[in-house]
This record gives C-alpha cells, structure tokens and sequence, in this order.
C-alpha cells in the first residue's frame, strides 16, 4: 500500500468514525482531508479530486466548517480560487475555545423551561439539560488546560494511553 493509499484509507475511515457519532459525514472528510495534507492546506479543486466528489458537496462542508471554526478560507493569491487551511488552534478543541456557546444554549432552555408548568415532565428534562451546559461550559476552560498540560507531556516523550474499552 502507497503512502497515498494509506492516507485515502485513514481520512475515509476517520470521517466515518466521525460521521457514526454525529458529525456531518462530507465535512467530516473534508477536515480529515486537511488534516493529513501535509501543508494543512487545499484548494476547492483539490479536495474536490482527492474525496472524489462534487464541487456543491465541497463548497457546503467547507461553509459548514468555517462556520464552527474548524477552517479558514483565503484566496490563491492572484486568483480567485479558495484556499482551506487548518485554523492556527486545532480544529479538534474549537467548541472548546467559543465563548458562551454552551451557556447561550443554557439560558435559552432555561427561560423556556420557565414557561412551563413545575409540575411538567418537559420542564424538567429542560433543566436538567439546561444545568448540564452551565456544567459543560464551566469545566471548558479546565478540560483545555488539562489538554495543553498533556501536550507538554507528549512533547516531552511520553505518549498519552487511550482509555479502555466500554461496552
């Protein structure tokens, strides 16, 4: 297997591992496409060649990704093809680095869960989920300091262990 058919192989099976759990499948193999470039960097051509799709289902996943803040777009200099790169904070830890993006979801589950009877079932699961966020949104900044700390780690020779399996 070629260097090229290993990475064909590892982008189309990282975007579908992350399509299985929720992320848009095209976007998905976009960023996993960027990702393994070896300049973090592609033009709409490009992509559209490598993932073996059309430029409509590129031109929607990059839009869905600059978006959320897991790319960037400029211009080819002196023309007017579009060039995706890999933002400078790793796309992997964008949630993680929004302001307010789980505490704005909060606030509206909570004013809307206050509408509703105290008694109801409804009202409930908004508050519980209303209460999850504000939690999430909390321990954001820890969870991205505990991840630059293990980074100084890994940079220091030691590779992180993946967690054991669950059922």
């Amino acid at each position: 297997m070629t260097s090229d058919d290993m990475l064909t192989d590892l982008v189309d099976r990282a975007a579908s591992e992350l399509a299985a759990n929720g992320f848009p499948a095209m976007p998905a193999r976009v960023i996993m496409a960027l990702t393994v470039s070896e300049e973090g960097r592609l033009t709409a051509e490009e992509l559209a060649e490598q993932l073996a799709a059309s430029p409509a289902s590129i031109s929607g996943a990059v839009r869905y990704l600059g978006t959320v803040g897991f790319l960037r777009q400029t211009t080819v200099p002196g023309s007017r093809r579009h060039l995706y790169s890999l933002p400078l904070t790793p796309w992997y830890t964008a949630s993680l680095t929004k302001p307010g993006l789980y505490r704005n979801v909060a606030e509206l589950l909570a004013s809307s869960s206050s509408q509703l009877p105290d008694d109801s079932a409804a009202r409930a699961r908004l508050e519980e989920m209303a209460d999850f966020f504000i939690f999430v949104e909390r321990r954001l900044p820890m969870l991205l300091e505990e991840w630059h700390q293990e980074r100084v780690s890994a940079n220091a020779g030691e590779r992180l262990e993946p967690p054991p399996a669950t059922q």
